[in-house]
């Protein structure tokens, strides 16, 4: 089960460029996302209404998309405007239309209800543009579900087994806990690692063999991460008594955007973006940065998606929980809750229907 009424991340918004069509699956619901004349974008189910025949497959007339089966033409609202040799388009002749906005780099797709996206809800990312900071970003494809990618976020615990050869991490990030605030639509995550060895993506930033790491982030619904992580001198910790620094510029500073969307049960699509700051940083930084990062994406789709067969094959297994998993278990709190509140919703609208039929 999947929420609908959020903002889902269907892709780098760089994919659209001229004429292009961008086929995307989010959760389950197939998509054809394009850009009109105006710059602005277009999604439509990727499924014609007369054959089911992909639309994306199909060509852009103007705002237009043709399907190119047996020609039917619809407009941005999903409207069919012209069945080739039928005079008479049936009002039924449509496919749906979602509410879809591009911002901070991002293509966001709404799947509830179009009259109730609300643009206020897009988590705060940091665009790929953004002048104080020089990004590199990618994507790759998990045979696994999306919550268990999740997991693997919510808890840093698996950076001291899962990387040691991509961030070198300590054995810190397993024996410490972070601080866990939960928010309405997110959970917060806070914590000082304090004397650290250098992690290798930001070696090439710093003379220091070794840091006070402040590191934190959001996670917002339906899965998205920000993330900060900062290197202090040592000691720096202590000073703040554990407290977020204040008053004190960091030796090193970095940030990610990280998103998973759910494409079906078992396959997720997982979008991300890796930064040094621009006045410690360089392009040579940035392009080592995400190399490393990306080693380490792989590695966690491996356990992950050995994670996945593992419990396909006994999916009633019983799965004991640990102190690390205060995170994920707070934002599958959020997760339940708004899922339910959406099927008693819609509960609620069959039974005023039935009653008014009545």
């Amino acid at each position: 089960m999947f929420i609908r009424n959020c903002w889902y991340v269907a892709g780098w918004s760089d994919v659209l460029k001229g004429q292009e069509l961008f086929p995307c699956q989010i959760a389950n619901e197939p998509i054809v996302i394009y850009r009109k004349a105006d710059g602005s974008l277009a999604a439509l189910q990727d499924r014609c209404c007369h054959r089911a025949a992909p639309l994306s497959i199909g060509r852009r007339e103007g705002d237009h998309l043709r399907c190119l089966y047996h020609g039917l033409r619809f407009d941005e609202t999903g409207k069919c405007v012209e069945i080739p040799g039928q005079d008479r388009i049936p009002p039924q002749a449509r496919v749906r239309s979602f509410a879809v906005i591009e911002r901070n780099s991002w293509i966001w797709v709404w799947l509830g209800e179009e009259a109730e996206a609300d643009p206020d809800l897009i988590p705060p990312t940091v665009a790929l543009d953004d002048p104080n900071w020089i990004f590199r970003h990618g994507f790759m494809d998990y045979d696994a579900n999306y919550q268990l990618v999740h997991d693997n976020l919510l808890d840093f615990s698996h950076l001291t087994y899962v990387h040691p050869d991509s961030f070198g991490v300590g054995e810190d990030w397993a024996l410490t806990r972070p601080k866990v605030t939960r928010m309405e639509r997110s959970v917060r995550v806070e914590r000082w690692l304090p004397n650290q060895p250098v992690p290798n993506h930001i070696k090439a930033e710093t003379d220091s063999e070794a840091l006070d790491m402040w590191m934190y982030y959001d996670f917002y619904i339906p899965g998205v991460m920000v993330m900060y992580s900062e290197g202090y001198p040592a000691g720096t910790s202590e000073r703040f008594n554990g407290e977020p620094p204040v008053g004190i510029e960091p030796i090193t500073r970095d940030v990610t955007n990280q998103s998973i969307t759910p494409m079906s049960a078992q396959r997720s699509r997982y979008c991300y973006s890796w930064a040094p700051r621009l006045k410690s940083g360089s392009t040579q930084l940035a392009d080592g940065m995400i190399a490393i990062a990306e080693m380490a994406f792989r590695e966690d789709r491996e356990i992950i998606e050995a994670q996945q067969r593992s419990m396909n094959l006994a999916p009633d297994a019983v799965l004991v929980p640990t102190t690390s998993d205060t995170a994920l278990g707070q934002f599958r709190w959020i997760l339940e809750r708004m899922l339910k509140a959406e099927q008693d919703a819609k509960g609620d609208a069959v039974v005023q229907f039935a009653a008014a039929q009545a």
